[in-house]
């Protein structure tokens, strides 16, 4: 069985009044079910049209706990990207400012698509399954 470890390491001198320096590390057991790395030009600038938007999920394609990891490759930062869940009411949950990146848990319920704000905006993501 393949392992992943992500790490997140935060850092800010004058945020608060004391320096600010946190790391956490989450290493998770993967399963069958991981997608592998894609990257796709998103021509869709708005949510509900199906054409040019981009899939990254379908519901029920991976059994939670599963987590995305999604960059927004674009390097101008207001050429976002929004994600939304297309199964749930079209509701936004994830917004990408130009060369934000994000590694979010998901549930298996959940169709995940993507537009951007600027058609030809590449997104690059992963979906990975878990042992629970």
């Amino acid at each position: 069985m393949a392992t992943v470890t992500a790490q997140l390491t935060l850092t800010s001198t004058d945020l608060l009044t004391d320096s600010l320096s946190i790391t956490t590390t989450m290493t998770k057991s993967l399963v069958d079910g991981t997608s592998g790395l894609a990257r796709k030009k998103i021509t869709s600038t708005a949510k509900g049209t199906a054409s040019g938007q981009v899939e990254l999920t379908t519901a029920s394609e991976y059994t939670s706990p599963n987590y995305l990891y999604v960059k927004n490759t674009d390097a101008t930062l207001t050429d976002y990207i929004s994600i939304y869940d297309d199964a749930g009411g079209d509701v936004d949950v994830i917004y990408l400012a130009g060369g934000d990146f994000a590694i979010v848990p998901i549930f298996s319920g959940q169709n995940l698509k993507a537009y951007a704000a600027t058609s030809g905006t590449v997104i690059e993501w992963m979906v990975f399954g878990t042992a629970a």
